[in-house]
Formats: structure tokens, sequence, C-alpha cells
């Protein structure tokens, strides 16, 4: 048993715990569903998702041969996908599986605070974990993010009951639930990687602590497991390293140190106080006014730890996790490129940083009940000003990039027959056929992952292949097409070969733009 265990009760020394859930909990969940499930049924689906129902809409086999090769990602959650998917094939019910992975890791959330605090504590950051806009933005997702939050937040409860158990006179390990957790902490640490390449971030971090906490025994142990993790992997190695290769062999973003370390500042923020999940190009008065507060919080939060000595276990094991998964993603950058380091990519980090913030704001909460019903309090009223403004600002006028469901009713009630599709880039051409069901073919119909960028990104090369391939597609003898261009289009060079061949062929009838895509009825001159 630890020091800061010892002595006088604490929110940082919790009573017996009981294994029955908590009635709160049942309410979080029911506040996180009343928001997540409404928007699952509205919002439409954005480019990424298409991918994903794509991928999975054939059946298992199908994923099973096409994961590896189209979404170059581990394989694991789509082909669990493709099974749910059996049953109903629908976009809300694609959504629903990410949903049921937000409720389980807020259940499991609430276990490990539960378990390492009070119950007041656990009950109070369990409330603005299941309302964190970006457990809410996840739940959105038909793609892998939420389970990667489940998946860490079980790697930690496991984690803490087998190999850091604080418990006076009780070896870690040494109960019944210490040895349930040591054999399926390997388990799941198989599913994990399986699942995210990421999530094997966790893994190191949490042997990093066992060595920080100087429990060698336990780190042995925990070597030897990952020993089998790693053997039981071995399959998923030939994957990534084409994985790699293939990445390595296109137009590859430049990196550079400050870069890198702004885009995890950014990310540190949106979890720490949201405000938009997606930061606009142009910085909001809130998202101003968030970076400064921040900031002095910062400051002021380490003059307090360091004159209250409060920097105590949790926050040195929470801690340590946060800046191993930290320092691996910003390996990431560079070895991956930026757009590997986006907002979505860092779900692992997600669980772990908040319970470090939890930890912190524990370890310098004030003596006695006034002044800290007024600590808590204050927590509480900014959480909930950003929270809301966040999850008010997460999709705008309640659409996802693409607005596809729109982008197809705009099209529906302004086109005739003999008035082909086509959409560019290539991958974007996914998400119109789960809305459109008008009268003309939507092109392209394959190569959706084939393209990558061939230049800096903006410049006139960006797309050079894909162009001279689109252009090669688009019928001569058609006197009208649509044509769909992504934003970058219109913002950056990009896309200009193509823009000077429609210019030069073709003049506009009638144009629209929506959120990222613009929409044009051509006519040949």
């Amino acid at each position: 048993m630890n020091s800061e265990d010892k002595g006088k009760r604490t929110s940082e020394t919790p009573r017996t715990k009981s294994n029955k859930p908590s009635g709160t909990l049942f309410l979080f969940v029911l506040l996180h569903l009343l928001i997540a499930l409404p928007l699952a049924y509205i919002l439409n689906i954005w480019v990424d998702e298409a991918s994903t129902l794509n991928t999975t809409q054939n059946g298992l086999y199908a994923a099973f041969q096409n994961t590896l090769s189209d979404e170059k990602q581990a394989p694991l959650y789509y082909w669990a996908l493709s099974l749910w998917r059996c049953l109903d094939g629908s976009i809300f019910f694609a959504r629903l599986f990410s949903v049921l992975f937000s409720v389980a890791a807020i259940g499991l959330f609430f276990r490990l605070a539960n378990r390492l605090w009070t119950k007041k504590i656990a009950e109070f950051s369990t409330f603005f974990f299941a309302l964190h806009p970006y457990l809410v933005w996840a739940s959105l997702e038909i793609r892998v993010y939420s389970l990667v939050i489940m998946l860490t937040l079980l790697l930690l409860n496991l984690f803490f009951d087998g190999f850091l158990r604080f418990e006076k006179g009780e070896p870690a390990g040494s109960s019944d639930q210490g040895k349930t957790a040591r054999i399926l902490y390997p388990l799941v640490a198989i599913v994990s990687l399986y699942s995210n390449y990421y999530l094997g971030f966790i893994l190191v971090a949490c042997f990093i602590v066992l060595v920080t906490q100087r429990r060698l025994r336990e780190a042995k142990i925990y070597i030897l497991q990952m020993i089998l993790v790693g053997v039981f992997f071995l399959p998923l190695l030939y994957a990534i390293k084409t994985q790699l290769d293939l990445r390595n062999s296109t137009y590859f973003e430049p990196t550079n140190f400050i870069e890198g370390l702004k885009l995890l500042w950014g990310h540190f923020l949106t979890i720490v106080l949201p405000t938009e999940i997606y930061n606009p190009e142009n910085i909001s008065l809130a998202s101003y006014l968030r970076l400064w507060f921040v900031r002095f919080a910062i400051f002021f939060v380490a003059i307090a730890m360091i004159l209250k000595r409060a920097v105590r276990n949790k926050v040195l094991i929470f801690g340590v996790i946060s800046a191993v998964v930290m320092t691996f993603l910003y390996y990431s950058y560079f070895l991956l490129g930026p757009w590997m380091l986006e907002i979505r990519h860092v779900a692992v980090l997600f669980p772990p940083l908040v319970l470090f913030l939890l930890a912190v704001a524990i370890s310098i909460a004030p003596k006695g009940k006034t002044n800290g019903f007024y600590y808590y309090a204050s927590i509480a009223i900014l959480l909930t000003c950003s929270y809301s403004y966040a999850l008010f600002n997460l999709h705008p006028n309640l659409t996802k990039l693409g607005d596809w469901e729109r982008v197809s009713k705009y099209i529906e009630e302004n086109e005739s027959e003999d008035q082909p599709i086509f959409v560019f880039p290539n991958f974007e051409a996914l998400a119109l056929p789960y809305y459109y069901d008008g009268k003309n073919k939507v092109f392209p119909k394959e190569n959706f992952h084939k393209w990558f960028a061939e230049a800096e990104y903006g410049s006139e090369g960006t797309w050079t292949n894909q162009i001279r391939h689109y252009v090669s597609i688009i019928p001569k003898n058609k006197d009208e097409i649509w044509l769909i261009t992504y934003l970058h289009c219109q913002t950056t060079n990009a896309c200009a070969p193509l823009e000077k061949y429609i210019d030069a062929n073709y003049t506009t009838v009638k144009q629209k733009d929506f959120y990222n895509e613009r929409v044009r009825l051509l006519r040949k001159k």
C-alpha cells in the first residue's frame, strides 16, 4: 500500500467498493444516449464512414479480403462490423455499433474511477466523461474510434486489477480478481492490437509505469505476457510492412518538430476543454479564450502542486501513461505524416489524459466541505459551458462533411435523364450512392482507394495522375453532366488541371455549394 493511501481518509482514498452498478451510472449512460441516438439517426455519413460501409456491406468474407488492402488499418473492427450489419444494413444500425462501445466505455471509466477514488468523485467525473463532446463525436462515427476508447479503458482496468493493486497486505495479482485480470489482460491486448495499432502505445506505457513504480516482479510477468501477445500479432506484421511501404511510395507531406508539437497541443486542448472538435481555419473567440485560460491554468496548477506537494502516485501513473502515448503519437507524425495525427487518430490518448487531469484536480482540491464544494462547482460550471458550446458546434446545421443527403436531394430535384454524375476526388464518390436514388449513374465506380497525393497538397500536381484518369472516363458524347468537387478544389490549386479541362469544354448551367462540396451542372460547349 502506498503512503498516499495511509492515514486520514480523503477523496484520494476510497471506501470499500460495491460490485453493484451505481444507479447514477445508468443515468449518465441515458444522458449520453439522449444526445447520441437522435444524432446517429439524423446525421448524414461522410466519406470515411462511407468507406467503412463499403468495406463491410458484403459480409465477413468480403471484409476479410478488403480491409487490409482498402482501409489499410487493423482489421478486427471491420470484421466485427460486417457481422453486426448482417442483422441490419442501415446507417443507423452501423452507428449503433459505435454507440454501444461508448456506453461500455462509460461503465469502464466509472469502474476505474470508483476503484481509485471515492464514489462521489467517480460519479462527478463519469458524468462529464459521458457527456464529453469527444466521446459523443466517437459515438457518431462509423469508424473504430469508440472501440479504441473502450479497449483503452478495459486495458487500464485490467492493468490496475492485475498489476497495480493498492490494497494493504494484498500483493498485485494475488486475489481472484487480480488473477483473472492477469489472464484476461494479454487476451484483450491481442484483441486491441488487431483492432487498432495505436493501442500498442498503451501496452508500452503500462510497462513503463511498472518500472517507474519499481514493481519489478510484476514487470517481469508483464514482459512474458507481451512476448505471448507479440507471437499472436506476428500475422499482422507483414500487413503493416505493406501498408508502410505503400505510404512511403507516395508523396510524403513535410513534417517538422514545431508543427508536430502544435498538433499535439491542439488535441490536448480539445480533450482538456473542448470548443470545436475540428478546429476552424480561423480561430474562434471561444477557442482563443480557451487557449489563454488553459495556459494560465497550467501555470497555477503547477504552482499549487509544488506548494501542496501534491504529485501523488495516481498523478504520476496517469501522467506517465499520457506522456508515453503522446510521445508515440508524436513519433507517428514523423513516420506516417501529419494526416495520421488528426484529432480522430488520438482516441487512444483520450481516456488516460482525462484520468490524468482528474488525478491532478483531486490532488490540489482544497480541504473542507465548503471550499471543496466551491472548487468542484467551479469545475462543473466551466466544463458545462465548454461542453455545451462544443456540442452545439459539433456538426453545423446537423450535417457532416459533404452534406451528401442534401447534395443528393438537390441533384434529384434538378436533374434530367442522361446527365451522368461525376464526383472528384475518387474517394469522395463512395458516399453519394448511399443517398442518391435518381435517374443517372454515379461515377467513378471503382479505384476509390487507389489514388494518393502526388505532390504538395494544394499544388497543381497534387492529383496529376488521378485527374488524367478522371478526364478519360468523362464521356465526350454527353451534352450535360453533373460534377461534384471537394472543397479544396475551390480553395487550393489541387484541381487546377481538372478545372482547366472543364473551362475549356463546358459552361456552368447550375451551381450550389454545400458543406465541403460544390455541385455543378455542366453543358458541353
